[in-house]
């Protein structure tokens, strides 16, 4: 039999609590003790002296041990502590750390069930901390206990954990309304956000770009490239680099430049310069980006395995073949090694599409079955549209076009319900190829005039001009038998 794994509790306080840590330590233990064997439950306490030496900024590091946390204890008794250096403008290690659990606790996916807070007796307590107490108290934020010394700290804290072990299968969302010393506030920017988020996955486009907007305003990096996102998906390409370029002044005016969200910000406006028609400056954009993503932990990983993909797709566009493929192949081989399918189905698109322009139909039809098998299993997504889209093209180019409709057709619908105007626009394209190939010419017009009028309404050129070429050809191109 395999044992479970402990739940991990983050314990979060300034440096003058050695003695309260170790009552801590000592506490979660002997509930563990005394419900051995029980029913496999079992606690343990992590703290920044579990994070591992790292070039990120330290506290990165930390908050990425909170993400994988269940539960958090915070103390704080006389001392505040230091300032982090962080985007969010934090005034201490210990406030970021409780702040990014609540934001924790808000995310259904992530695994924070609960947070708990104590004020212990001190002599002269820092003036930041009887403010986030009275702010706590009046907004009745999370649980608070006033503790008065080391035996009140242990009964209370063990009252506590006997009521966390019954919230082990269980995980509410909690957003919670608090602000830190900085007077930023952080979680309602970060709560519109993936309110916002939600919203378009659940087919909500206006509503969540105006939660994502908002979050913008009051947000930090994140919000505005979370905001730039949605706009580029609706072709708003101008307002997108903008709210780029603001996340970007973040880094350049002082912020933590080697960092993997430094890196997000630059290649998320290298993507805006691609969809320009700018491909050569995004490339150059991607490159400097790739040095920036430093380290070997998992969020690095995945940062620079999606510059590779960017990277791959913009020297596709200028026909660079090989330098395409080696991007793709460099991002493939970092996923196979973690093992998550849903991500190297991404480089397999890739990959497949390369094949495409070689003309290896057989092989890229290979691929796209198994991405389309892969992924059909899980939630629909921008990845699910794309690989929709590579198995009609795939079938079209074999001379299977009605095979390919039903592909282009999920894709269309996936990208409506996600607001993404290019990937419609990309959708209603094929699909028009698709009937003008099959001979079905009414379909044809009627669909690429409506991929004209999204492309119009983007600003889009050249996505206009391609659909106006179906329209100018419709009975040139013999049906298919």
């Amino acid at each position: 039999m395999v044992e479970a794994l402990p739940l991990r509790i983050f314990l979060a306080s300034p440096g003058d609590m050695e003695n309260e840590r170790a009552a801590v330590r000592a506490c979660v233990d002997e509930h563990n003790a005394r419900h051995d064997g029980e029913d496999g439950v079992m606690f343990e306490v992590v703290g920044w002296d579990r994070v591992r030496g790292t070039v990120r900024r330290a506290q990165e590091a930390i908050n990425d041990l909170i993400a994988e946390s269940h539960f958090m204890i915070t103390l704080f008794k006389d001392a505040w502590g230091s300032a982090p250096g962080s985007p969010w403008g934090y005034t201490s290690g210990t406030e970021e750390e409780f702040f990014t659990a609540l934001l924790e606790l808000g995310q259904a996916e992530q695994p924070m069930r609960d947070l708990w807070v104590g004020f212990v007796k001190g002599s002269e307590p820092d003036a930041r901390i009887l403010r986030l107490r009275q702010h706590i108290i009046d907004g009745h934020s999370v649980m608070l206990e006033s503790i008065t010394d080391l035996r009140d700290l242990k009964e209370k804290l063990t009252q506590r954990l006997e009521s966390w072990h019954d919230l082990v299968d269980t995980k509410i969302p909690r957003h919670v309304d608090l602000v830190p010393s900085s007077g930023k506030d952080v979680l309602r920017a970060a709560n519109l956000r993936l309110r916002g988020e939600k919203l378009i996955d659940l087919g909500q486009p206006d509503a969540g770009r105006a939660s994502l907007k908002e979050a913008a305003v009051l947000g930090g990096p994140i919000e505005k490239l979370a905001y730039a996102k949605v706009l580029r998906r609706a072709g708003d390409l101008n307002a997108a680099y903008t709210q780029t370029q603001k996340a970007i002044d973040y880094f350049t005016d002082g912020g933590t430049l080697y960092s993997t969200l430094a890196a997000d910000a630059f290649s998320a406006q290298a993507r805006v310069l691609n969809d320009q028609g700018r491909e050569r400056d995004a490339i150059g954009r991607l490159e400097h980006a790739l040095t920036l993503a430093i380290g070997d932990d998992a969020n690095a990983q995945a940062i620079r395995c999606r510059i590779q993909d960017d990277l791959g797709l913009a020297y596709q566009k200028v026909d660079d073949l090989a330098n395409a493929q080696r991007s793709f192949e460099a991002a493939l081989s970092v996923r196979q090694k973690v093992g998550r399918d849903v991500d190297v189905a991404q480089s397999l698109i890739n990959l497949a599409r390369l094949l495409i322009a070689a003309d290896d139909l057989e092989s890229a039809a290979d691929y796209a079955e198994e991405v389309v098998a892969t992924l059909r299993a899980t939630p629909p997504s921008g990845l699910h549209a794309n690989s929709e889209v590579l198995a009609a093209q795939v079938r079209l180019r074999q001379g299977r076009p009605d095979e390919g409709v039903p592909h282009v057709e999920r894709a269309l619908a996936i990208n409506r319900q996600l607001a993404n105007r290019r990937g419609e626009a990309i959708s209603l394209l094929l699909l028009a190829q698709c009937h003008r190939a099959a001979g079905r010419l009414d379909d044809a017009e009627d669909i690429a005039m409506e991929c004209i009028a999204v492309n119009e309404a983007m600003g889009d050129a050249n996505g206009a001009a391609k659909a106006q070429w179906i329209l100018d050809h419709l009975a040139d191109h013999p049906p298919v038998s």
